[in-house]
C-alpha cells in the first residue's frame, strides 16, 4: 500500500479512541454469566470441529513499564512448576467437559513470558495437552519468547516438540527508548534467538515492535526499523502504544521518562514505518502486521483466509478458541468468557473441581451479525453484504441503514457500492478501519466518546 496519498496530520485529526477488535463484541462487554451457560456451550462445540488453544503463561523476569499483558513478575521459578500442576488440572476439566480426544488444530502458548518455564516444564505441559487433547498431524504451534531470557535448550526442546512459529517481543532497539520502558534487550540476543530458532526447525518468527512510545524520533525509530529489516523475520507486528494508565497503573512509570508521543508524532511513524516495510519486501498486512510474500499469513490475506484473534491477525484454523490459564480467553460462534484475571481465585475455582471463570456474554443474533462484518472489514478492509445476508438471512442495506447514512459522511474512509452490495475502506480507512468498524459497533454507538478504556486508532 502506497501512503504517498496519506498525511499525519490527516490521520492525526481522525485518530479516535475505540476497541482494537481483536474481539466482537470488545471484551468490555464481558459480564456475569452462569457456569451451566458454559457447561452447554463445551458440550455442544463437536458440531465446531477442531479449535484453537491457547495457553496463558502470566510469570516473567521483570515488569516492562509499557505493558498491557496479564503478567506477574518474579524471579521464583518454582512458581511456574506449581502453575503447570494447577494448569493440568484445569486442562482435564475442559477435557472432561468436551468429551474425549477434541480435535485441536492449533496451539498457541503466550504471557507474560512462556518461557519462563523450565525446558523440563515445557516438555511436561505439551505431554499433558496431548494427554487430554486430540493434536492434529499437522497442527500450528506458536510461542511467545522472550529473547532475553530464553536459552538454548528451550529452543532445541521447543524444536523437537513440534513448534514451528515464534513470537519475538523488540518494542524498540534505541537505548533510550529501552531506559523509558524498562526493557532493555540487545540486537545480539535477538539475532541469537532468530538463529537458534531456525536452526532447530522454525521457519515462522514474527518481530513486534511498537510506536508511540516515550523517547522516540524519527531518527531512533528508522535505524529500529532497519534492524529489524536485516533480521529478516518472516512476520512484523507494529503495535501502536495503549497508554491507559488508569487501567493500568504501572504505565505511569513511562511518564517519569518522558511524554508519551502525541497523535501527529504517532501517525508519522507509522506512515514511516509503512513505506520502509513494504519497501523491504513484506506486505502490509490488516491493520498492524506485515510478512513475507511466502509466508502463511501473507498466503491467507490473499484468499482471504485471515482471522481476528486475541492474538491478533492470524491463518484462519478455527471457529472455536479455547483459553486456558489465568485471563485466558475462549470464543466460540455463540459466546465467549474469561478466566479469572487473578491467580489465586484461578486456582481456588480448579481445586474445588469448577472452570475457573471470571465473566462472559452469550451472543445474540444481532451480536453474531456484526461480530462477521467487523472481522471481515479488520482483516480484508472491506465486506461483501451477500455473504452476511447467506449466512443470517437479512437484507443487509435494510439491517444496516442507520450505519450506511453515518458511512456516507466519511467519504475519505469507506465507501457503500450498491451496485456491488459492499462496503470497502479507502487507503485513509484502511490505516483508520477501527474508526470505521465503530460505525457498525452497536456498544459504541451508545458510548460516550473518546473512552479512555480504549486506545488511540492510530
Amino acid at each position: 500500500m502506497s501512503c504517498s496519498e496519506l498525511t499525519a496530520e490527516t490521520l492525526a485529526g481522525l485518530a479516535t479512541r475505540g476497541p482494537r477488535y481483536t474481539s466482537y463484541p470488545p471484551a468490555t462487554e464481558l459480564g456475569p454469566i452462569g457456569a451451566d451457560v458454559i457447561e452447554r456451550e463445551l458440550e455442544a462445540l463437536h458440531a465446531d470441529g477442531p479449535a484453537s488453544l491457547y495457553i496463558h503463561i502470566p510469570f516473567c523476569h521483570s515488569l516492562c513499564w509499557y505493558c498491557g499483558c496479564n503478567v506477574i513478575p518474579t524471579r521464583d521459578l518454582s512458581r511456574g512448576e506449581r502453575y503447570l500442576e494447577v494448569l493440568g488440572n484445569e486442562m482435564a476439566l475442559l477435557a472432561t467437559r468436551l468429551g474425549p480426544r477434541f480435535p485441536i488444530s492449533e496451539l498457541a502458548l503466550g504471557g507474560g513470558s512462556p518461557n519462563f518455564l523450565s525446558a523440563t516444564a515445557l516438555r511436561n505441559l505439551v505431554l499433558l495437552l496431548e494427554k487430554n487433547f486430540a493434536f492434529a498431524p499437522d497442527a500450528r504451534m506458536s510461542i511467545e519468547l522472550d529473547p532475553r531470557t530464553t536459552t538454548a535448550l528451550q529452543v532445541m526442546t521447543l524444536g523437537r516438540l513440534g513448534f514451528r512459529s515464534m513470537s519475538l517481543g523488540v518494542q524498540d532497539f534505541a537505548q533510550p527508548v529501552q531506559d523509558a520502558i524498562h526493557r532493555h534487550q540487545s540486537i545480539e540476543q535477538t539475532a541469537w534467538l532468530i538463529q537458534e530458532g531456525r536452526a532447530h526447525g522454525f521457519t515462522d518468527i514474527n518481530l513486534d515492535i511498537v510506536y508511540g512510545l516515550p523517547r522516540q524520533t524519527e531518527a531512533s525509530f528508522t535505524a529500529t526499523l532497519d534492524t529489524v529489516v536485516k533480521l529478516a523475520p518472516d512476520r512484523i507486528a507494529m503495535f501502536g502504544y495503549a497508554h491507559l494508565p488508569s487501567k493500568l497503573p504501572h504505565q505511569a512509570l513511562v511518564e517519569r521518562a518522558g511524554r508519551v508521543l502525541d497523535p501527529y508524532e504517532r501517525a508519522t511513524l507509522l506512515l514511516y514505518a509503512i513505506e520502509r516495510l513494504t519497501s523491504a519486501g513484506y506486505v502490509h498486512i490488516g491493520l498492524d502486521h506485515f510478512a513475507r510474500p511466502d509466508s502463511p499469513l501473507a498466503r491467507a490475506a490473499a484468499t482471504n483466509q485471515l482471522a481476528r484473534t486475541f492474538q491478533g491477525y492470524v491463518e484462519h484454523r478455527a471457529e472455536t478458541v479455547l483459553g486456558l490459564g489465568v485471563s485466558a480467553i475462549s470464543s466460540t460462534r455463540r459466546g465467549f468468557w474469561q478466566n479469572h484475571p487473578d491467580l489465586e481465585p484461578w486456582e481456588r475455582e480448579i481445586g474445588a473441581h469448577r472452570l475457573p471463570i471470571h465473566r462472559g456474554r452469550v451472543l445474540d443474533r444481532d451480536d453474531q451479525i456484526r461480530r462477521a462484518l467487523i472481522e471481515r472489514l479488520m482483516c480484508d478492509g472491506k465486506i461483501d453484504f451477500a455473504g452476511l445476508e447467506h449466512d443470517f438471512g437479512i437484507t443487509a442495506p435494510g439491517y444496516f441503514a442507520d450505519e450506511l447514512a453515518m458511512l456516507s459522511s466519511y467519504p475519505d474512509l469507506a465507501t457503500y457500492d450498491r451496485a456491488a452490495n459492499a462496503v470497502e475502506t479507502t487507503r485513509l480507512g484502511r490505516l483508520l478501519v477501527r474508526n470505521v468498524c465503530m460505525l457498525f459497533d452497536r456498544y459504541q454507538q451508545r458510548a460516550r466518546p473518546n473512552q479512555r478504556q480504549f486506545s488511540t486508532t492510530i
